[in-house]
This record gives C-alpha cells, structure tokens and sequence, in this order.
C-alpha cells in the first residue's frame, strides 16, 4: 500500500479516487440486485447505501468475531478486492446497458467536489472540532478490535450510539493510503455528498417524471445554501453560531453556519457527521419509496424499508421524522394494500434497526437510563433568517405548493411531495414533546436546531415541483437557461465560499499537525501502535482528545469539551456505579502523568486501571515512579511504555 500522504493536496487526490471507487463499488452492488428491477437513475441513486450495505455487512462480521474483521486491514480490503473484481467482471461479462452510469457517478464526484470538498485539498487534518474527534476515535476503537464504538475512558462501558458511519469510516480508512481515520474524512467527505447528489437527482426525478426535474433536485437538496451572501465582505463562514448568546449565528441571516445550519444541504460542509451521512440516506429513502408508489411492487417497499433501517443505524432524528412520513404514507392505497405496504416498509426498517436498538434497550433498562449530555444552547434562528437560509427553494416551494394541491389526488409525485413537506413540519412541531416525554436525557433529540434541516427536505421537494411547472410556463428556452444559470448562481455562491473560507477559520490542534507532519518529536506518533493493537494510556489533560481521536486508546480520564460532571460524556445514567467515578480519576491521572508519589502506588493504580502507555511531561522523566521503565522523548512529554498493549 501507498505511505500516507506527504501534504493536503496529495490527500485530497487520494480522497477522490477513493470516494469514486466506494461509489463504484457501492453502484456494482445496487445494480447486481435491481439491474431488471430498477433503471439507471434509482440504481445510481442507492450508490451510497449500496457502500452502507456493504459497511453494514462489515460490521455484522466484526461484532460475530469480536472484533476481528476491523482490526486486520485485509479482512476489510479483501472482501472489497474480490467484490469488485466479482462485480466488474460479471457487468462487462453480459450486455451493457445504460453504459453511461459511470460516467454520472463521475459527474456527482466532481460537482460534490468543486461545490463541497475544496478544504480537503487544503487541510491535514480535516479540522478536529470536538465532534471529530470523538467519532474518529470511535472509528479507530472498531480497527483497534473493539466489537462495537464504547467509551472513551475504561471500564465496562456499552454502547449507546448508532454506528453504522463508524463502520463506514473504518472501510474508508482502510482504502486509503495512511492508517488513520483522519485520513479517511477526505473520502467520505466526497462519497457522502456526491451521494446525496445522485439520491436528489434520482428523488427529483421521480417526483416530476424528467431529467430537469433531477437537476434541480440535486441542486436544491445537495448543493444549495442562502441567500446570506449578499452581505459578505470577503470570504467568511460562521464557525460558531452559538457565541455572543446566538447572534453570531445572524451575521448572514442565518446563512454560511459552519455547523447547525437549518438547511439540509449546508451540513455537507467539511468535515463529514454521521448526521450528514444520515441526510443523504433519508433522501435515498424518500426517494426508493417514491419509486415504488409510482411503479408498484411489495419488493421496492421493501427495499425502501432497508433504506429507512440504515437511517435508524447513523441518526436518531432522521429516524423518528422519517418514521412519521412512513406511518402517514401507509394510509394511503398505493395499489398494494396499506397492511402488506406498510409490512413491507417497517419489517425491514425496524429488523435493521434493532441490530442496534435492542442490545441498547437492554443496557439502557440495566444501567438505569440515559442522563443528558448536553450542556449548551440551541440554535434559535429567527423566521427571517430561516428564509434567507433556505435561499432559493423557499419562492420555488411557494409554486409549488400551488401545484401539489391542483395535483394532489391525480399526481401521486405531488401527493407524495405534500405528504413528506406536512410530516416533516409536524416532526419540527412536536420534537420538543420527546425529552418531555422520554426524559432529559433524550434532550438533544428534542432540540428544534436538529429538525429544521428536515423541514428544509420537504421544502426542497415542494420546490422541485415548483421549478418543474415554471420551466413549463416558460416557452422560450433561452430564458429558461438564463433562469436555470441566476438559480445555480444564487444556489451554490454560499457553499463555494463557505467552503472556501473554511481552512482559515478552523485550525487544527498543533499536537495533531505535528502528526501528519510526520516530526520526529510527534507525542501522538509516539504512542500510536498499528492498528488491532487496543491500548489503555494515562495522558495529561491537555492532549487527552487528540490521543483519542488519533489512536483509539481507552484512557484513564478525558475532558470532553468541558470540566463538569460526566467528563466522559457517557450517556448511561448509572455507569459510574461499574467504573470508577470522575474525582477518582482526575486524582489517580494526575498521579499517573506526573510520577507524583510512591513507586509501590503509582504501580498499583496501573494495575487498576491496567494502563499501557503513560504521556509524561518531560520536566518529570526523572522521578522515581519512572524509573527503569523503557521511554521515548517526544517534544514536552515522554512516552512511557509500561506494559505491552492487548496483553
């Protein structure tokens, strides 16, 4: 394999061919199953949960071995070698029809790249806000051989949160050059967003029955910001629009929000969520059940449910409002019965879904519940700033509202259209009634900030019909291409400097430049082992969350992003009744980092802890708990080894 790469623009070149091969693969899947079932467009559609399926398939190999197949590089590239030459080879083998496909998923790579991916070619790492570091950490916790994404300290710890991005992280990695997960955030970046672009271009146009209707689809749903940008100055994008009690997030109107945005498109701004992989999978959703209202079958309800079940594996709110557009959409006859339609569509749903959902149903019923995790202020845009950050789609959602109810009892597009726009917006209405049901600790799944981008979806839908029924009105085409040519300027200017301005506003922490700068006095290269390798380290506080990010490494305490209670942001509601609670560790850590104390007891609290690796400053190398044990000088700090890891 390729050493990783020597600078961003190699990265990002890498991250391109890598994101076109999973698309690729993920194509060949979709098409071997559906080739007489489905055209060209709904097969180009599902590429991305094709390569989900796939990653799905991983996992279910890696939690049956406990841990094996995550944790050895060839049980990943394997399988992924022989399905390719597989596939490959029985495509070229029969008749090529629709031969342009790849040609399509070259068209959403480059767009989804030149619109969304510029920081890759830009940033190494791809910024290392606190979310990354957390699910990169998440990521490398599977290919160090743990079963499922746990915690970040040690001890008996479950897991709580869907993993299916996690699982795709760790194929991503293993197909680039490099080792680390950070490296793959390149790759899914591009694979994610050019997903979405041909899930909307295929939800398009299957929602107006032609090509313009895709288009405008992709454009709307994947590709479109705000109209904030009429009061730039330069390039600029809002990093943090909860600073200043929220009105920084006003800056644009609510347009050019880093993070948080309430349009869906806008969360494909670098670097890659599992929410913005769980967007464009309810998009392919929507999408496959709209295919089969309009073309009938138990079969494509039933692919669609699968849809629906790999939404409910990557994010929580995605699931629950696409649950509520699927309750609404089962009773209406759409020519199959609403008992066998909606057995069609939940059984898979909820058979994929419970792969996760059970094993968390029982811990959450033995470990006494969920406890908040949350200790920060939504995001509270007022009207206006929601409509300049929806931009264009809303005056098009306007027509085309006007178009689904002429529409509604004979179209089945505008039916649909109407229904997912209304169920959509009662999921926006009623999320606040989750924690006040459930508890608090389901508070971020009630925050309004999470359901807005949601709402935006069925707007964009509105909107594609809206477009489609202008571009009627209008007779003479070059109007309609003067039209088609203000709309993607007005659509696309935000996300282009957003993404432009990104490197400059986000700054990755200097122990993780050092990393990928490959320096010979690299702490975090120092205490990295080879993948399949699963450590415990006590580290000083101040690096604890890039150790974590950068290896996977269970460790004895870590911050989070504040100094409160549950510094581990464990969702559990009992947990510090199995593992030892936060003052205890923040006490034995610092003993542990800093050689404080006895011989006889700085060992002991290794063997309690079982620690392997220990981050010491180097001002304190010579204190007597140090002694004898083999050390590497790594800038600040020496790299202790005490035991060898896995042991």
């Amino acid at each position: 394999m390729l050493g990783p790469p020597d600078s961003a623009a190699i990265a990002g070149v890498y991250s391109v061919v890598v994101a076109g091969g999973l698309l690729v693969l993920g194509y060949l899947l979709v098409d071997t199953f559906l080739h007489h079932h489905a055209d060209i467009t709904t097969r180009l559609g599902l590429s991305l949960a094709g390569i989900c399926t796939l990653s799905l398939i991983l996992m279910l190999g890696h939690m049956a071995t406990r841990g094996e197949v995550f944790s050895n590089p060839w049980l990943v590239r394997g399988p992924v070698a022989i399905a390719v030459v597989g596939l490959s080879i029985r495509k070229i083998g029969r008749r090529l029809s629709n031969g342009s496909w790849w040609l399509w998923l070259g068209i959403a790579v480059v767009v989804a790249t030149v619109v969304w991916g510029t920081p890759i070619f830009r940033m190494l790492p791809l910024t290392s806000t606190p979310d990354t570091q957390l699910h990169n950490g998440w990521i490398r916790q599977l290919m160090n051989g743990e079963t499922t994404p746990t915690g970040v300290i040690t001890g008996d710890i479950p897991n709580y949160y869907p993993w299916l991005f996690h699982a795709f992280g760790a194929l991503a990695t293993y197909l680039m050059p490099g080792r680390n997960p950070f490296y793959a955030l390149g790759p899914l970046q591009i694979a994610i967003t050019a997903g979405a672009v041909l899930a909307w271009f295929a939800l398009g146009r299957a929602l107006v029955q032609d090509r313009i209707g895709g288009s405008v689809g992709s454009l709307l749903g994947a590709l479109a910001g705000g109209v904030g940008f009429f009061a730039l100055r330069g390039l600029d994008v809002v990093v943090n629009p909860r600073q200043d009690e929220g009105r920084v997030a006003l800056a644009y109107a609510g347009d050019l929000v880093f993070t948080r945005s309430y349009n869906l498109a806008f969360h494909n701004l670098a670097p890659p969520y599992p929410r913005d992989l769980a967007f464009a999978l309810t998009a392919t959703y929507f999408m496959v059940l709209l295919v089969a209202i309009r073309q009938g079958g138990l079969w494509r309800f039933a692919v669609a449910g699968g849809c629906l079940g790999l939404v409910g594996l990557t994010g929580g709110e995605m699931f629950i409002a696409s649950l509520l557009v699927t309750v609404a959409i089962s009773f209406f006859r759409w020519g199959t019965g609403r008992l066998r339609t909606a057995a069609a569509l939940f059984l898979p749903a909820f058979g994929l879904w419970a792969i996760w959902a059970v094993p968390m149903l029982v811990n959450y019923v033995e470990l006494g519940g969920f406890v908040t995790i949350t200790h920060i202020a939504p995001v509270a845009l007022p009207a206006y700033a929601v409509v300049v950050a929806w931009g264009v789609s809303v005056p098009l959602a306007i027509a085309g509202i006007a178009v689904a109810v002429r529409s509604f009892h004979s179209d089945p597009g505008a039916r649909f259209a109407t229904v997912v726009a209304v169920m959509l917006g009662v999921a926006l209405a009623l999320a606040a009634l989750i924690p006040a049901i459930l508890g608090e600790g389901f508070d971020t799944l009630g925050r309004h900030h999470r359901y807005w981008p949601l709402a935006y979806l069925g707007v964009a839908c509105l909107a594609v019909m809206g477009a489609s029924r202008m571009r009627s009105a209008i007779r003479s085409t070059s109007v309609v291409a003067l039209v088609g040519v203000v709309a993607l300027a007005a659509a696309t200017t935000s996300p282009v400097v957003a993404s432009a301005a990104l490197p400059s506003r986000i700054a990755s922490a200097p122990v993780l430049v050092e990393a990928f700068e490959r320096r010979s006095d690299s702490v975090l290269n120092a205490i990295d082992r080879d993948p399949g390798t699963g450590c415990v380290a006590a580290v000083p506080q101040e690096i604890a969350r890039e150790v974590f990010s950068y290896t996977g490494y269970r460790l004895v305490l870590w911050t989070g992003s504040w100094f409160g209670d549950n510094r581990a942001r464990i969702r559990w509601a009992d947990i510090y009744e199995r593992i030892a609670p936060d003052e205890q560790r923040i006490r034995d850590n610092r003993i542990l980092v800093n050689g404080w104390g006895q011989p006889q007891r700085w060992r002991e609290l290794v063997e309690t802890y079982d620690v392997d690796i220990v981050v010491a400053p180097i001002d304190n190398a010579r204190y007597r708990p140090f002694r004898g044990i083999p050390r590497r000088a790594a800038g600040d700090y020496i790299v202790l080894t005490v035991d060898r890891c896995g042991d």
